[in-house]
């Protein structure tokens, strides 16, 4: 039983280990900003001719836009706006990309203003993403993401099994337990009574 969960730890980690690598980094560069990491856009804008059926619904009318252009992210509702002739402006956004979206209705046609971020941007964007609408790929990920979270909690709650069943080193490892408590539980009282 033991090599059992020393092997489903072992490689547990090892599965994990490039999620946890972007995890960290993009944690630490939220936190302090790295300089190679700072935002580099660039802007290219470009038209199509699109047929809009009018749709009295802005969200609707933006995601039906959104897919007859072969696009993907999410609508951002605080940004959209339909003027008296019934045109609609909208953003889209998604890791690395971000676009401004201006359909005439009644010419037919959709001009996009597209703002490509960087890398940084798409692996700052990889820290917590579960999906995209109409991603595919991103659904990989989101399950890349919860299978990662629930062996971080096995390789934890193992590790202390291991270490338990070990009869090395036990006093070092106690301080070590009682450190790692003592500082996340030290932490959580800050945030409350402090905010």
């Amino acid at each position: 039983m033991r090599n059992w969960i020393l092997r489903l730890h072992l490689y547990g980690g090892l599965l994990c280990s490039a999620y946890l690598i972007i995890f960290g980094i993009s944690s630490l560069n939220f936190n302090h900003r790295f300089v190679f990491a700072q935002l580099h856009e660039t802007e290219v804008t470009w038209e199509r001719p699109l047929a809009i059926a009018p749709v009295t619904d802005n969200e609707k009318a933006a995601e039906s836009i959104r897919d007859a252009l072969g696009l993907m992210g999410w609508t951002i509702p605080w940004k959209m706006q339909r003027d008296r002739e019934g045109n609609l402006q909208f953003d889209l956004e998604r890791p690395g990309k971000g676009y401004t979206i201006r359909a005439r209705v009644n010419e037919g046609r959709v001009k996009v203003e597209e703002r490509r971020k960087g890398f940084w941007q798409v692996f700052d964007s990889l820290h917590a993403l579960m999906f995209i609408p109409q991603s595919k790929f991103s659904l990989l990920w989101g399950w890349y993401t919860e299978l990662c979270t629930w062996v971080v909690l096995f390789a934890g709650a193992s590790g202390v099994c291991l270490w338990a069943a070990s009869k090395r080193e036990r006093r070092a490892g106690w301080l070590v337990l009682a450190g790692a408590v003592a500082a996340s539980v030290g932490l959580m009282v800050y945030v409350v009574v402090r905010g």
